[in-house]
């Protein structure tokens, strides 16, 4: 039986604990949340293994996800760059790190991109809203019915941009309308920002949506 760690009990949280509750019922579920009413939504009819806990997600990430915490699946279910923001907490101030807006070449890829207040960069290969239940077909858009042209965690994978490398967590389906990825990714990002040269795009994306944050060693 999988275990998931949802955080965020809202809207995007909700459903993906129904949904993996419905697709998965013997599995395990913690989700994590700063609102009790929230919480409290979750408390689905007959899901006996369910852990409801109150508190700011992504403390709760740093500070509960080691080598044996047992999760299988991390649902970032909120509106922040989970994945970033679990890198830069734990970065170490000897490293040098600061954050800087992405460069530019990120915002002029095919695709729709809407810079956000750390210069960061969140894209689409929709210009539309997409349905919450997307099944995220291989090889066209569930809502244009159009072929599929490429993949955006491929499109950020393969960017050269001089200077940076560029490290993507791919956000993978796991019930229509959910993504997540396993803790190993996390660790494996920690691990590449460690390695890796002094300047750094760090996105998560699935195949048609991401976020991009930039960093750089200061000096």
């Amino acid at each position: 039986m999988k275990q998931y760690l949802i955080i965020g009990a809202g809207h995007f949280g909700y459903l993906a604990l129904s949904r993996l509750a419905q697709q998965e019922p013997g599995s395990y579920f913690t989700v994590i949340d700063q609102q009790p009413e929230a919480l409290e939504d979750c408390r689905l009819p007959g899901l006996a293994n369910l852990r409801l806990q109150q508190g700011d997600g992504l403390a709760f990430l740093i500070s509960e996800l080691h080598e044996e915490s047992g999760y299988d699946w991390i649902i970032p279910a909120i509106p922040r760059h989970v994945a970033f923001e679990w890198v830069w907490q734990r970065r170490s101030p000897e490293a040098g790190w600061q954050v800087i807006p992405v460069p530019p070449e990120v915002e002029n890829l095919n695709v729709q991109a809407f810079r956000g207040l750390q210069g960061e960069v969140l894209l689409s290969m929709a210009d539309f809203i997409c349905p919450d239940d997307c099944p995220e077909p291989d090889d066209h858009c569930r809502v244009t019915g159009l072929p599929r042209v490429g993949t955006l965690y491929e499109v950020l994978e393969d960017l050269l941009i001089p200077g940076f490398a560029s490290l993507v967590i791919r956000s993978q389906q796991l019930a229509p309308g959910v993504g997540g990825y396993m803790p190993a990714d996390l660790w494996r990002l920690e691990q590449q920002v460690r390695s890796g040269p002094d300047k750094l795009l760090i996105a998560t994306a699935c195949r048609c949506h991401g976020v991009v944050h930039a960093l750089s060693k200061k000096g």
